[in-house]
C-alpha cells in the first residue's frame, strides 16, 4: 500500500552554494537531498506500531483534523504497521513528533523517530552494480551505451518494453488473453467460494460453475479490437536523451529503476498512428535545436519533459507540453513558446489544439501545476457511433476509439437484456458510476428513461454536461464528488426510485472501487442489475468478493451473484485487456 497525501505547501528554505553542489557525486542515492531543490525527504519520520488495518484515510483524519498537523506525504506501510510522513519544514516535523509520539490510537500507543530519505533508486542501483560484471541479453536487457547496437536491435527493444506481445500474431494474443482472464475468474470463484454463510443461491450457483468451468459464472469468447494498428489515442510521450545523447522524444527504453533513461523515437511502434508520429518527429527536432536542455530525470535539471498527444479518428490533435519551469521568466517561457508554435507552422504539421503545462520544480503537487492553452480552443472532439464528445486535456477517454464501441455495445447489449427482464410497467434508470466524461451513460441514454452519472473529476463532469448538450440529450443529470459521498443524493434525485429499475454501471480506475462505493450499491435495493468494467480483475477481486459476500451490518442489502464475463481487447500487442461482468441482485425470501 502507498498512498500519498499532498497540501499547500509552506516552504523551507535550503541554500546550497555552486561550490557544494558541484561537488555532490551523481551516484550518491542521497545527492538529490543536498542540492538547492527542495524534498520534503529531509523532513521524515516513522510512525509504528500502527493498529492493525490502520489505513492511509485514518490516519491522513488523525493528523490533518484531530492533531492540526501539517503533512506533505504519507505513505502506510500495512504490512509491518508503520507509517512514513514527510514535511515541508522542520517546524511542522518537530510539532509532529511532540504530538504523535506516545499517542493512543485505537489501544496502540504509537512511536515515532527520524527516518532516513527515500534512496534515488537510479543512483543506488548504479553503485550497486558498478563491479558488477555484465549480464546477458537475456537476464538484463541490451546495454544502450554499447556504440555497435544497431538501430533495429534498439527497435526491438523498444517495442519489447512498450507493445510485448508485437512478435505473436493477434489470433495468438486473443488466446491468451482468454486463457489469462480465465485463469483470474477461477481465482475469484475460489475466493468467493471460501466467504463463509454465502447466501444459498450464490453458493450453489458457484458449485454450479465449479461443474461446469471453474470459473467464477461463463466466460463468453473475447472480443477484438476492430483496428490493431494505430489505435492509441492518446500517448504521453519522454523528453530525454537517445543511446547516442542527443535529444530525443518517444518512450523509454526500459524502467528507471533498471538504470534505462535512454528515450528513442516511436517509429517502429505500430499501435501509435501516424498523425503522433509525424508531432514526435517535429517536436523532436524543435528540441533538438533549442538552447535549454532536455529534464534528466536522475540531476532534475534541465527543461523539455514531456508532450501528451491526443488525437481523433479524423485526425483532429491535441499537443500538451510539460516544461519544468526551473528558473525561467515568464517571458523567456512565453519566448519559447512562441517559437514552438512558429515552428510547428513552418513545418506544416496540423495541431487543432497546443497547451502548456508549467511545473515548478520536480516534488510539487497538482496545484502548483497549471495548464495554459496556447493555439485553438483547448479541446477535440470525437465522434462515438452517432454522437459527439467533447475531450479536454485531462478528460478520460478509451485509447482506443474503436474497441470502446465494441465495448460500449457489449455494455449497452447488457443493459437491455437488465431491461427485458424487468416489467413493462417499470421505468428504467441507468446510474453511471465513475462516469467521467459521460461516454458510456451517453451512448446509452436513449435504451433508458433517466441517466445519473458520478464522478470524483470536476472537470470531467463539465465535460460530460456540455457532451449532453452538444448532443441534444435531455435526460441526463451529472453529480461530481466522491461516489461513496455523491452515490446517496444522486439515487435519491430519482423520483419514485422504489417503483423503478435502476441499473447500474461502474468503470473505475485499475484499483477498483472504494470499498464505500460497494457499500452503499448493497444498500440500494433499487439496483437489481449491476455491469462492472474493469480493466484489472486481479486488482478489482475484493470487489467482486464484497459484492457476493452475505449480508451483514458492513454490507446492508441482498447480495448479487455473477451472470457473464465478456472480455474485450483495447490493447492489442500488450498484456492488458477490458472485461465487462454482468451481475444480478439476488432476491430476498420473502
Amino acid at each position: 500500500m502507498d498512498d500519498t497525501a499532498d497540501v499547500e505547501p509552506k516552504i523551507s528554505s535550503i541554500q546550497v552554494t555552486e561550490e557544494v553542489k558541484s561537488s555532490i557525486d551523481p551516484d550518491d542515492a542521497y545527492g538529490y537531498t543536498k542540492t538547492s531543490n527542495f524534498t520534503s525527504e529531509v523532513f521524515k519520520i516513522e510512525v509504528g506500531n500502527l493498529p492493525r488495518h490502520c489505513g492511509y484515510g485514518e490516519l491522513k483524519k488523525l493528523m490533518n483534523k484531530k492533531l492540526k498537523l501539517n503533512p506533505h506525504k504519507i505513505n502506510v506501510v500495512s504490512r509491518i504497521n508503520k507509517a512514513y510522513v514527510t514535511f515541508r519544514n522542520e517546524e511542522d516535523k518537530v510539532d509532529a513528533v511532540a504530538k504523535l509520539n506516545a499517542f493512543v490510537l485505537k489501544g496502540n500507543k504509537l512511536s515515532v523517530k527520524n527516518a532516513k530519505p527515500k534512496a534515488d533508486v537510479m543512483a543506488k542501483n548504479k553503485r550497486e552494480n558498478v563491479d558488477s560484471s555484465t549480464s546477458d541479453v537475456e537476464n538484463k536487457k541490451i546495454k544502450v551505451e554499447d556504440e555497435n547496437i544497431s538501430m533495429e536491435v534498439l527497435s526491438d527493444q523498444l517495442k519489447n518494453t512498450v507493445i510485448p506481445w508485437w512478435k505473436s500474431s493477434y489470433e495468438e494474443q486473443l488466446k491468451l488473453k482468454q486463457s489469462s482472464m480465465f485463469s483470474s475468474l477461477l481465482e475469484i470463484r475460489k475466493k468467493v467460494s471460501a466467504v463463509d454463510n454465502l447466501d444459498n443461491e450464490v453458493f450453489v450457483w458457484l458449485m454450479q460453475q465449479k461443474k461446469e468451468s471453474g470459473a467464477f459464472c461463463p466466460m463468453d469468447d473475447i472480443l477484438p479490437s476492430p483496428c490493431v494498428g494505430g489505435y492509441r489515442n492518446k500517448c504521453g510521450f519522454t523528453v530525454g536523451k537517445n543511446s547516442e545523447d542527443q535529444a530525443m522524444v518517444g518512450f523509454r527504453l526500459g524502467r528507471y529503476r533498471d538504470q534505462v533513461c535512454n528515450v528513442e523515437n516511436p517509429s517502429c511502434l505500430i499501435h501509435v498512428p501516424d498523425v503522433m508520429k509525424q508531432i514526435v518527429e517535429c517536436f523532436t527536432q524543435y528540441v533538438q535545436r533549442s538552447k535549454l536542455s532536455v529534464y534528466n530525470t536522475h540531476t532534475h535539471e534541465g527543461f523539455w519533459k514531456q508532450i501528451t498527444v491526443r488525437t481523433t479518428l479524423e485526425n483532429s490533435s491535441m499537443v500538451i507540453i510539460t516544461m519544468c519551469k526551473q528558473n525561467l521568466t515568464d517571458e523567456k517561457i512565453q519566448t519559447e513558446l512562441q517559437s514552438v508554435i512558429d515552428h510547428f507552422e513552418t513545418s506544416n504539421v496540423k495541431v487543432d489544439t497546443m497547451l502548456y503545462e508549467g511545473v515548478p520544480t520536480h516534488r510539487c503537487n497538482s496545484k502548483e501545476i497549471s495548464i495554459k492553452t496556447l493555439t485553438g480552443d483547448g479541446v477535440i472532439y470525437e465522434k462515438l457511433f452517432d454522437l459527439k464528445f467533447r475531450i479536454s486535456p485531462d478528460a478520460f477517454f478509451q485509447c482506443n476509439t474503436k474497441a470502446a464501441e465494441v465495448l460500449y455495445k457489449c455494455i449497452g447489449d447488457l443493459v437491455k437484456q437488465a431491461i427485458d427482464e424487468t416489467p413493462d410497467s417499470k421505468e428504467t434508470a441507468l446510474l453511471d458510476v465513475c462516469c467521467g466524461t459521460g461516454t458510456i451513460g451517453l451512448t446509452l441514454s436513449s435504451c433508458v428513461n433517466r441517466l445519473v452519472g458520478v464522478d470524483i473529476c470536476e472537470q470531467a463532469i463539465i465535460d460530460a454536461v456540455k457532451n449532453a448538450t452538444l448532443n441534444n440529450i435531455t435526460n441526463a443529470e451529472f453529480y461530481v464528488g466522491k461516489a461513496e459521498d455523491v452515490l446517496p443524493k444522486a439515487i435519491e434525485s430519482l423520483s419514485g426510485i422504489n417503483s423503478m429499475n435502476l441499473v447500474a454501471v461502474v468503470d473505475p480506475p485499475r484499483c477498483g472501487l472504494h470499498a464505500k462505493v460497494i457499500k452503499v450499491i448493497r444498500q440500494c435495493p433499487a439496483i437489481q442489475y449491476l455491469i462492472y468494467v474493469s480493466c484489472s480483475v486481479d486488482q478489482a477481486k475484493t470487489n467482486f468478493v464484497d459484492l457476493c459476500r452475505p449480508q451483514s451490518k458492513r454490507l446492508n442489502g441482498p447480495p448479487f451473484k455473477p451472470m457473464l464475463a465478456q472480455p474485450v481487447d483495447l490493447f492489442p500487442h500488450t498484456k492488458h485487456c477490458e472485461v465487462v461482468l454482468l451481475f444480478k441482485r439476488i432476491l430476498p425470501v420473502l
